[in-house]
C-alpha cells in the first residue's frame, strides 16, 4: 500500500485535555458547622466527677482546647482544611475516651451542667437555602458522629484541592480515605448507636443526613467512585498512549459506583435525599452518563490498537450517543445544562470532546473503507468485557 506524505494513522491521535478534564470532575461538599452560639465545656459539665482525677480533667481540657480549634477553623472565611482535619483527628480520640467512660462508669457520669451539642449538616447544605440549620442533641454519639463526619468531608476537600493541583494521586488516596471514613459510619459506629436508641424511628426526619446509617454508606460508594476517577486522570495525565483497556474498565466501574450511590441513597435515606442540592444530583446524572461515555471511548482506543477496526469503530459511534444531551428527562444521554447550571464550566469540555470523537470517528470509518474492511458490529461492542 502506498501512503502519501500526509497520512496520520488514526490510532495515533492522542486524546484531548478535554478527556482528562471530563474524567476528573468531581464535586466539593461543605463541611458541617458547629453552631457558633455554642458555649459548651467538657471541663465545665464533667467538674465534680473528675476534680480528684488528674487524668480525667486533663483529658476534659484537651477536648475542650481542641473544640475550639474546630470552631475558629470553621468561623474563618475560607476554612483550612489541613488545619481543621489536624484538629478534628486530635478531637475524635478524646470524645471516645469520654463517651467509654461514661458507658462503662455511668454511676459517676453526672454533669453539673447539660451538655447540648449544636451542628450544621454539610451533606444537605442547599444553595437556595444557604442558611444554616442546626439539630441540637444531648447525646455524646452525636458529637462523636458529627465529628468523624466532618473529617471525612474535610479530608475529601483536600482531594479536592490536590485535583485542582493536578496531584491526582494525593486527591486518589484523599477520596479513598473519606470513602473509609464513611464506611466505619455507616458498617460500626451509627448501626451501634441505632441499636441502643429508643428514638431511632423518630429521628429519621428530624436528624443530619450525616448521622443516617443509609446516608454514610451511600457516601462510601460516591467517594470510591471517585477515587477511580483520579487514578484515570493520574494514568491520562502520563505522557505517552496509555493503557486504554484499564481506562475503559476503570471508567465502567466509576460509572457503576455512581449508580450505586444514588440507588442506595434513594432506598435507605429519601428524606435527606429530599434535601440535597438539585444541582449536585444533575451534577451525578452527568457524571454517570460521560462515565459510560468514557468507558465505551476508551474501549474503542483499546480496540484499534488491539486492529479490531470495526468493533471500534462501534464502540466510539456508542460513545457519542452516550454524550449527546439526552431529549427526554428519563432518555439515554447527558442532562440538559442550563445557563445557571455549574456544570457549565465543563460546556466546552464536553463540546471540545464531542467534536475529537466525530473527528476520529470519521477517520477511522475512512481507514476502514479504505484499508480495512472490517463488518461494525454494535452487537460485539455491547459484549465485549476487558478480561
Amino acid at each position: 500500500m502506498i501512503m502519501s506524505d500526509n497520512f496520520i494513522d488514526a490510532s495515533s491521535a492522542s486524546h484531548p485535555d478535554s478527556v482528562l478534564r471530563l474524567s476528573s470532575a468531581v464535586h466539593r461538599f461543605a463541611i458541617p458547622f458547629i453552631n457558633p452560639k455554642d458555649q459548651i465545656s467538657f471541663e465545665t459539665s464533667f467538674n465534680t466527677c473528675s476534680k480528684s482525677h488528674s487524668n480525667t480533667i486533663a483529658a476534659m481540657q484537651q477536648a475542650d482546647n481542641r473544640r475550639r480549634e474546630i470552631k475558629a477553623a470553621m468561623a474563618s472565611g475560607k476554612v483550612i482544611h489541613t488545619s481543621l482535619s489536624t484538629s478534628l483527628k486530635e478531637y475524635i480520640p478524646v470524645v471516645n475516651q469520654i463517651l467509654l467512660s461514661c458507658k462503662f462508669q455511668p454511676e459517676v457520669a453526672r454533669l453539673d451542667k447539660h451538655l447540648v451539642f449544636s451542628w450544621s449538616s454539610g451533606i444537605e447544605y442547599n444553595k437556595y437555602n444557604k442558611s444554616k440549620e442546626f439539630s441540637d442533641s444531648e447525646a455524646l454519639m452525636f458529637e462523636l458522629v458529627l465529628s468523624i463526619a466532618t473529617y471525612a468531608l474535610s479530608e475529601s476537600n483536600i482531594g479536592c484541592d490536590s485535583c485542582v493541583d493536578g496531584d491526582f494521586p494525593k486527591a486518589s488516596r484523599q477520596f479513598a480515605k473519606a470513602a473509609g471514613i464513611f464506611q466505619y459510619l455507616g458498617e460500626d459506629v451509627l448501626p451501634n448507636w441505632m441499636a441502643n436508641s429508643a428514638q431511632h424511628a423518630e429521628l429519621e426526619n428530624e436528624t443530619l443526613a450525616e448521622t443516617r446509617v443509609g446516608v454514610c454508606l451511600a457516601m462510601q460508594h460516591l467517594y470510591m467512585a471517585m477515587a477511580q476517577q483520579m487514578a484515570v486522570a493520574t494514568v491520562l495525565a502520563k505522557p505517552g498512549t496509555p493503557n486504554y483497556a484499564l481506562l475503559g474498565k476503570l471508567s465502567s466501574g466509576i460509572a457503576a459506583e455512581l449508580e450505586t450511590f444514588v440507588t442506595t441513597f434513594r432506598s435507605r435515606s429519601p428524606v435527606q435525599m429530599s434535601r440535597i442540592d438539585p444541582s449536585f444530583l444533575t451534577l451525578i446524572t452527568f457524571l454517570i452518563n460521560i462515565q459510560h461515555s468514557l468507558g465505551l471511548y476508551f474501549l474503542g482506543r483499546s480496540l484499534w490498537l488491539s486492529c479490531e477496526y470495526g468493533v471500534a469503530i462501534a464502540a466510539i459511534s456508542e460513545a457519542t450517543v452516550a454524550a449527546r444531551t439526552r431529549t427526554t428527562p428519563t432518555g439515554r444521554g447527558l442532562p440538559e445544562i442550563e445557563s445557571t447550571s455549574p456544570l457549565q464550566s465543563l460546556s466546552p469540555e464536553l463540546s471540545n470532546y464531542r467534536k475529537h470523537m466525530v473527528s476520529l470517528l470519521q477517520s477511522w470509518e475512512k481507514d476502514n473503507m479504505l484499508v480495512y474492511f472490517n463488518k461494525v458490529s454494535r452487537c460485539k461492542v455491547l459484549n465485549i468485557s476487558f478480561e
